[in-house]
């Protein structure tokens, strides 16, 4: 895999050429919905609803809470299909978070990207990191969901097949 850091200086048109910069490190043209998927700053579950124009389910394969930080690894799925779409594993820290966020968490019922918008919870994302598999074929982002100037979250997100799926996603 290959992956590329990214300086919170570099968005605007510098992400374009970060995006550039790993296009022509790996070789390839990433499609316009993988581009908007690695730097997409909102709730990736509903850009994926759209993309697919089909609802998405989150399933939680495990959660462990460890010292100070719970670990949490979950698919994004196509409701439709089944298909998995995503695969995430996030870092979670509760002291940063307040305590309301932290128990929709440990219920284990529904992702993190829809607890803090049904929450009205305010936060800001930061992309700290894009790549590509060229073995697998997809790509794949690091970034943080920062809460009140803390660090809430640090989120590992791989995009599966979007490849195989890229023109039944821009006809729908």
């Amino acid at each position: 895999m290959v992956v590329v850091s990214i300086k919170i200086d570099d968005f605007g048109s510098h992400i374009l050429e970060i995006i550039s910069e790993l296009e022509n490190k790996l070789n390839v043209k990433f499609h316009l919905f993988e581009k908007v998927l690695l730097v997409e700053t909102g709730n990736v579950e509903q850009v994926l609803s759209i993309l697919t124009n089909s609802e998405i389910v989150v399933k939680i394969l495990k959660q462990n809470e460890r010292n100070e930080s719970i670990e949490r690894d979950v698919n994004i799925i196509n409701k439709k299909t089944g298909e998995k779409l995503v695969y995430a594993r996030s870092n979670i820290i509760p002291s940063n978070l307040p305590q309301e966020i932290v128990s929709r968490i440990r219920r284990k019922d529904v992702g993190i990207g829809s607890i803090i918008t049904t929450s009205e919870l305010e936060t800001f994302r930061k992309i700290l990191r894009i790549g590509y598999s060229l073995k697998t074929k997809s790509v794949s982002r690091t970034y943080q969901i920062i809460y009140k100037g803390k660090v809430g979250f640090e989120i590992k997100e791989v995009f599966f097949n979007l490849r195989q799926r890229s023109i039944n996603l821009s006809e729908k």
